[in-house]
């Protein structure tokens, strides 16, 4: 099983990348997505009234207050994570367990690099693009303020930090299909070194 894990800021292009692989016919675990699906579990719900009760109004997660709190401290941003990543794991686990017969799964993860976990990964494929877009991209989808938007990119690592890792850069300043014809390079790559390996079919 040849694992991918795509990375990077908040709105350099990850689930863009993501999607590409996915015309592919390759699963996609969607860490954001999974999130997503957690945080609507009552008891989740009920375990952030306990840590931040005005986050819970009438049932439902204000997840703009949320944010605006974990992202001003890092000791409540980690009080998230350890709440959350539990679950996330079993969902991860669920995910491998279905496509176990997959030679190729992609993991569409943020914080790679933060949480220390680039060994998990045969390839690490590092989402970017210029700031300006960057910016434009995320306060027009996730509707928050630009000072918001500078607290959560500085607290994750830089583009300069993570590309001491050596990762496969993909800018997405580029148009889709640009990037549709990178993606295919790549996964063409892979799958004539895991012939040259002796893995003579790659399930996709």
């Amino acid at each position: 099983m040849y694992k991918i894990g795509i990375t990077g800021s908040i709105g350099t292009g990850k689930t863009t990348i993501a999607n590409i692989f996915a015309l592919f016919r390759i699963p996609i675990f969607d860490a954001d997505h999974e999130i997503k699906k957690i945080l609507r579990k009552e008891d989740i719900k009920q375990k952030l009234k306990n840590i931040w009760p005005s986050v819970i109004k009438k049932k439902h997660i204000d997840k703009l207050k949320l944010r605006t709190i974990i992202f001003s401290n890092n000791c409540e941003k980690k009080k998230l994570e350890k709440l959350l990543y539990p679950y996330l794991e079993i969902e991860l686990k669920k995910f491998e367990k279905i496509n176990y017969k997959k030679n190729i799964l992609v993991y569409d993860v943020p914080l790679i690099y933060e949480t220390k976990s680039e060994k998990k990964y045969d390839l690490i494929i590092l989402a970017h693009c210029n700031i300006k877009l960057q910016r434009a991209r995320v306060l027009n989808r996730d509707k928050i303020s630009d000072s918001l938007f500078e607290k959560i990119v500085s607290s994750q690592l830089s583009f300069n930090d993570k590309i001491k890792f050596k990762p496969q850069v993909i800018n997405t300043n580029y148009k889709f299909l640009i990037l549709i014809k990178v993606c295919l390079l790549l996964i063409t790559t892979i799958i004539r070194l895991r012939e040259k390996n002796g893995k003579k079919e790659v399930n996709t």
